[in-house]
């Protein structure tokens, strides 16, 4: 009779411990698990962003600048760096590749704004660093003298003809230096696409948590904003430099 009643207590006492074990909340788990139905289907808790509040205007600011900025800078390459300086084919073609060769580490950047956090500031922080470096170069850029054309329209029509069939009385009107003055403009580009594809970077990866709590219905609203946004201030770039430096 004692050993029935020494069993019965110890299984009561395995049951006890198996059910504290399996109720205990082991390494947050209550927490990590999935959450619970949020209202319309979102992803995370928090309510869609409304696209009159002050931060849908930020992001709409940063996507305009972005979309004038890709817009005009190559852009620039015909009117300035081909007719302007007279620059050699190749020299144009890097031109090109170097003003969006920026948009090749989107990736890198997009990884540094997840997870190299700087004072505690995953988005803010790269965002101030691309925006930094693209306001210094636009600045020095700004402020450089760009120097005399290549060829002086207004005074001689031999522009469009090859250097060695122009009259020697013309070349007067010829600035064979122009080409050299293009070197430093070439690289402050290059360096304008590497900032502002990080503050990019930065904002679509807040884009994309702001998407996330919106419910299904209206999911992707914000992206369908920011992306009007970016493309009509890319159209107005196109247009500056269509009818500005025809």
């Amino acid at each position: 009779m004692a050993s029935h009643d020494n069993k019965a207590a110890d299984l009561e006492e395995r049951v006890s411990y198996v059910h504290s074990i399996t109720t205990k909340d082991v390494d947050g788990y209550a927490e990590a698990k999935s959450p619970k139905d949020l209202e319309g289907g979102a992803l995370t808790e928090g309510g869609p962003l409304d696209l009159f509040s002050r931060e849908a205007f930020a992001l709409f600011i940063q996507y305009g600048a972005v979309g004038i900025i890709y817009g005009m800078i190559p852009a620039l390459n015909y009117p300035l760096f081909n007719i302007y300086l007279n620059l050699e084919g190749y020299q144009t073609s890097s031109y090109r590749v170097l003003v969006l060769i920026g948009w090749s580490f989107k990736v890198i950047f997009g990884l540094l704004s997840d997870c190299v956090p700087i004072y505690g500031y995953r988005r803010k922080s790269w965002m101030l660093i691309g925006w930094t470096i693209t306001m210094i170069c636009l600045s020095v850029m700004t402020f450089s003298p760009f120097g005399e054309p290549f060829c002086n329209r207004e005074k001689t029509k031999y522009c469009a003809t090859p250097l060695e069939k122009v009259p020697k009385s013309e070349l007067q009107y010829f600035n064979l230096a122009a080409p050299d003055n293009g070197t430093l403009f070439t690289f402050l580009s290059m360096f304008i696409a590497f900032g502002y594809v990080l503050a990019a970077s930065a904002s679509d990866a807040m884009v994309v948590e702001y998407a996330q709590r919106e419910p299904v219905a209206i999911r992707g609203r914000i992206q369908t904003a920011i992306y009007t946004v970016r493309t009509l201030t890319g159209i107005l770039a196109y247009l500056v430099t269509a009818f500005g430096l025809n």
